[in-house]
C-alpha cells in the first residue's frame, strides 16, 4: 500500500510540476491526519525533489488549552525528529471574524493563508504547501453547488494557486488514513471536526454519505467532472486573457473595455472576464456571486439605463463613458465600458439640466450633462426656411417668455399627423434610444401655456414642424435656433 502510495505522489508531483528542485516549502501542518501524511511524504522525497522544508502551525484558539498542548507537542516533537524546523502560530480567530462580518470559517481560513504568507516571507519559502486532497475538493464542488456557483467554482481545489501548492490532491481521505496505518504514523484528532455547525463539518457527515448512498463511486464520479470543469474552465480563461490584451488596465483599480469588443464575446466569456475585473479592481472574485453577474451582464446589454452599477457594496462598480453626438440623436460613439474599485464620477448625476426661459430677440447659455446649449430666438422680417433641422419658425402671436427645462414625467408633445394624439416624451426617448441618464439633460421647449414645442435636436411639435408650416404659407415671426456643443 504504502509503496503505490508513494508512487502516486511522485507520479502527481511530476505531472503537475507544482514543485520543482530548489524549492523551500512551508507546509500547513496541523498534526491532523492529511497534514502529517504530507509531511512524511515531501520529508522522505525531499532529497529526491531536491527541496527544502519548513513547517507551520496555527493555534486558533477555538478549542481547549489542553488540547492545543497536545497538538503542539506532536509537532514539535515530529519536526524535531525529521530535522524540520517548525514555526508556531496564534490566532483570536473569534475576534477576527467579529471584527471583519465573517463567519468563523472563513475567518479562520483567511488569517490561517494571511499568517502562512508572512511566515513564508520570514522563512524564505518561496512556496506554501496544504494538504486538500479529493475528499476536500468533492467537500467544495457540493458546498459551491448548494450555494448556485458559477462553473468557474466547480473545478474543485485547485492544484496550485500563486505560490500555493496542494500536493495530496491525487488522493482520498481513506488512502491517505491507511498510507498513515500501514507505516504507524501518529496524528492528532480535531476536536471541532464532529461540529456539524460548521458548514463543511455538516457537508462531510450529512450530505456526502447520502450521495455515496445513491452512486457509492461518487468520488471517481465528481472527479471526473471536476476534471472536465477544469479544462473547459482553462478554455473559458484563456480567452478572457486574450480579451484583456484589448483592455486598458489602469493603476487604481481601474479597467476600460470597448463596448463594442465586450458585446461581441460569447456570454460566458462575459461573465469570466467580470470575475477577472473584479481581482484586477482588487475587489475579489470570491464575492461574487452568479446573481450579481447576471445582473451586472444584463445592466451592460441594456445600454446602462443607470449610469453606474454597484457589483461588490464599496468595492467593484462598473459605468460607461461615451461621446455623445447631439446633432445625430445624442448618438453614442466611442463607447466604453469601465470597471473600477471606486465609484466614478457621474456626468449625467444629479436633478438634470436647470430650467430658464428666453424671450424674444434675447440668447440664452444653458449647460448641463457634459453639453452647452446657446438658445436663440431671432425677429424675421421674411419667411424663411430654417437651415438647421430642429430650428424652427414661430408665429408673431407667439407669447413669451419661452420655457426651457428638463423633461418631467408625464410630458406629451404633439406631433404632426397625429390627429391631436400625443406621444409620451417617455416613449419618444425609448424609440429614438437616447441613453437613459441623459435623458434629463436634453432640453424641452415649452410656451407659456405648458404646451411643448419641442425637444431640443429629436423631435418639433405639430406646432413649428416644417410641415405644419407648410400649410400655412407667409408665416413669419420669430426664428427659434439652437447650438449645442459637447464640452467633455
Amino acid at each position: 500500500m504504502s509503496d503505490a502510495f508513494e508512487t502516486g505522489f511522485l507520479n502527481f508531483i511530476k505531472l503537475t510540476k507544482m514543485i520543482l528542485p530548489g524549492d523551500k516549502i512551508l507546509l500547513a501542518y496541523s498534526g491532523g491526519a492529511d497534514s502529517t501524511c504530507l509531511m512524511y511524504l515531501m520529508h522522505k522525497f525531499s532529497a529526491a525533489l531536491k527541496i527544502e522544508l519548513a513547517a507551520f502551525y496555527l493555534n486558533h484558539r477555538l478549542r481547549s488549552e489542553s488540547e492545543i498542548a497536545f497538538e503542539i507537542a506532536l509537532i514539535e516533537k515530529t519536526c524535531s525528529r525529521l530535522g524540520v524546523k517548525a514555526v508556531i502560530g496564534a490566532a483570536d480567530i473569534r475576534g477576527i471574524a467579529r471584527g471583519r462580518g465573517l463567519s468563523l470559517e472563513e475567518a479562520a481560513r483567511v488569517t490561517r493563508y494571511e499568517l502562512l504568507s508572512d511566515a513564508a516571507r520570514e522563512q524564505g519559502c518561496n512556496k506554501i504547501a496544504t494538504a486538500h486532497h479529493l475528499d476536500d475538493s468533492a467537500e467544495t464542488v457540493v458546498m459551491k453547488l448548494i450555494k448556485g456557483a458559477s462553473p468557474s467554482a466547480l473545478c474543485g481545489i485547485k492544484e496550485s494557486a500563486g505560490n500555493i501548492i496542494r500536493p495530496l490532491l491525487f488522493a482520498c481521505r481513506k488512502d491517505i488514513e491507511r498510507y498513515l496505518g500501514s507505516l504507524n504514523l501518529a496524528y492528532s484528532i480535531d476536536s471541532t471536526n464532529g461540529d456539524e455547525r460548521y458548514e463543511r463539518n455538516f457537508v462531510r457527515a450529512k450530505i456526502m454519505p447520502l450521495i455515496k448512498e445513491l452512486n457509492p463511486n461518487f468520488g471517481a464520479r465528481i472527479s471526473s467532472f471536476m476534471n472536465i470543469q477544469k479544462y473547459e474552465n482553462d478554455f473559458i480563461d484563456s480567452a478572457v486573457h486574450e480579451f484583456v490584451k484589448k483592455c486598458r488596465v489602469a493603476s487604481g483599480g481601474r479597467v476600460e473595455v470597448p463596448a463594442a469588443e465586450f458585446a461581441g464575446l460569447h456570454t460566458a466569456v462575459k461573465r469570466r472576464f467580470l470575475l477577472h475585473a473584479a481581482r484586477l479592481c482588487g475587489a475579489g472574485s470570491d464575492t461574487v456571486n452568479f446573481g450579481a453577474l447576471r445582473g451586472a451582464l444584463h445592466h451592460i446589454d441594456k445600454n446602462f439605463q443607470a449610469e453606474c452599477i454597484e457589483v461588490i457594496k464599496g468595492r467593484f462598480y462598473i459605468s460607461m463613458a461615451a461621446r455623445f453626438d447631439a446633432s445625430a440623436l445624442y448618438n453614442a460613439s466611442s463607447k466604453t465600458i469601465i470597471f473600477s474599485s471606486e465609484r466614478p464620477a457621474a456626468r449625467f448625476g444629479g436633478e438634470g439640466l436647470e430650467s430658464t426661459s428666453i424671450d424674444a430677440g434675447k440668447s440664452v447659455t444653458v449647460s448641463g450633462g457634459g453639453f452647452e446649449y446657446v438658445f436663440t430666438v431671432s425677429p424675421l422680417s421674411k419667411v424663411i426656411v430654417p437651415a438647421a433641422r430642429f430650428d424652427f419658425v414661430l408665429p408673431e402671436n407667439t407669447v413669451f417668455p419661452l420655457a426651457i427645462r428638463r423633461f418631467a414625467p408625464g410630458d406629451k408633445i404633439k406631433l404632426y399627423g397625429m390627429k391631436g394624439s400625443s406621444q409620451k416624451l417617455s416613449d419618444l426617448f425609448i424609440n429614438a434610444k437616447i441613453y437613459g441618464p441623459l435623458r434629463k439633460f436634453v432640453p424641452v421647449i415649452s410656451r407659456a401655456d405648458g404646451e411643448i414645442l419641442a425637444v431640443c435636436n429629436i423631435k418639433l411639435s405639430e406646432y413649428v414642424s416644417p410641415a405644419a408650416r407648410e400649410k400655412r404659407p407667409g408665416l413669419s415671426g420669430y426664428l427659434f435656433s439652437t447650438l449645442t456643443k459637447e464640452t467633455l
